[in-house]
């Protein structure tokens, strides 16, 4: 295995150079909270209505190929020779044979806007992978939400420098940390599950190079399920569903997305509250406890070394602590992660296209970079 390159956190308040080791904070902000600090937000209840594409979740996985015309599924036909293979043989056994990308979406009241710029956003950098991963490299797309347990109000206080997060009936954060192990809530995209926009078919099988239809319909998939509805809980946990991505209780939804050796996995948060997982979760610090699924999951490839993490994520008192589960989850991936606040709300409402612009700033800018750098680096399967 090749020596890392640094890749670069996009902070709010800095620019961390290129090789410098992850911050505790990924947010690297100065500013200090104050022991007499006392705030609190409070969201505004929801019905409980699930208002995503689709409602329920489909116990059959499509990872490619052609989804059901009779089902309404985006059809993936490509023609026999159009999709380049991977590279055999002498002078090919340089650089990873897959990438799988998943994106944990803030699922919550405030994030239609947000939802709407992603799917915008997400040609240009699908475009960008295309041309900058070697052809023939298999790409698997994924989102899931931020919620485990569903909560119809939410609220965060704040005092002497510590962050409690309520939701109904004043009930803690961990009472809505609801594992698909023990308790399937049946929501599409929930605790990890991957969501179905609709079809049956909860990620998408690209091959680099492919180009043509099946590009489009990588593009047009996505932005189906990036805009995954704003019904979700309020109680918005980033960390958690990302490790539940990779445990064995939602295979009905995610087998085969996540693949091991010689494979890059992405996990791209996009969240405007601070992280409401569980700062502990069965004895241990709940960012480090999620990490540790994905880790078992990329134990062929190397770990966190074949893991990149990063997202659209926004300052607040409770994150500039640098003491959230998704701190500590993005402390420890392999590369420093890619965080960048998200573009301004009244942007995002009022020209979405330029809200999709700055994020590709990040997105086709520095992330797709730095996959393809981390692809080169962990070899190819086997």
């Amino acid at each position: 295995m090749r020596t890392r390159r640094g890749a670069t956190i996009l902070a709010l308040s800095a620019l961390a150079g290129c090789g410098d080791p992850a911050p505790s904070n990924p947010f690297d902000v100065d500013t200090a909270i104050t022991n007499s600090t006392t705030a609190t937000t409070t969201q505004e209840p929801t019905t409980g209505e699930d208002t995503s594409a689709s409602a329920g979740t489909s116990a059959a996985t499509t990872s490619g190929g052609s989804a059901d015309e009779e089902s309404g599924g985006i059809k993936l036909d490509v023609a026999a020779g159009d999709v380049p293979g991977p590279c055999v043989g002498e002078g090919c056994n340089e650089g990873c044979t897959s990438v799988d990308l998943v994106f944990v979406i803030d699922n919550s009241g405030s994030m239609g806007d947000y939802q709407a710029a992603l799917g915008l956003a997400f040609p240009a950098f699908a475009a960008t992978l295309d041309s900058t991963l070697p052809a023939g490299t298999n790409l698997h797309v994924g989102v899931t939400s931020t919620e485990m347990g569903y909560s119809g109000s939410g609220s965060t206080s704040i005092m002497n420098g510590n962050c409690t997060f309520t939701g109904d009936g004043g009930q803690p954060n961990s009472s809505f940390y609801i594992t698909p192990d023990v308790t399937d809530t049946g929501r599409n995209g929930a605790q990890g599950r991957l969501y179905d926009p609709g079809g049956g078919q909860t990620f998408y099988d690209y091959t680099i190079g492919a180009g043509g239809a099946a590009l489009t319909g990588l593009e047009t998939w996505f932005s189906s399920a990036a805009n995954i509805g704003t019904g979700g809980s309020n109680i918005e946990m980033s960390t958690a569903p990302a490790g539940w991505v990779a445990d064995a209780a939602n295979d009905a939804t995610n087998a085969g997305f996540i693949r091991d050796q010689g494979s890059v996995l992405v996990v791209f948060f996009m969240q405007d509250e601070p992280d409401q997982t569980p700062l502990m979760i069965g004895g241990m610090p709940g960012g480090l406890a999620m990490l540790d699924k994905l880790v078992a999951a990329k134990a062929g490839c190397g770990g966190t070394d074949c893991i990149i993490a990063g997202g659209f994520l926004n300052e607040n008192a409770c994150s500039a602590m640098g003491n959230l589960p998704l701190d500590d989850f993005l402390a420890n991936v392999g590369e420093a992660p890619i965080v960048q606040p998200l573009p301004d709300e009244n942007l995002a409402e009022d020209d979405p296209q330029a809200a999709a612009d700055e994020m590709n700033m990040v997105l086709s800018g520095t992330l797709a970079e730095v996959i393809a750098q981390t692809c080169e680096q962990i070899g190819p399967e086997g």
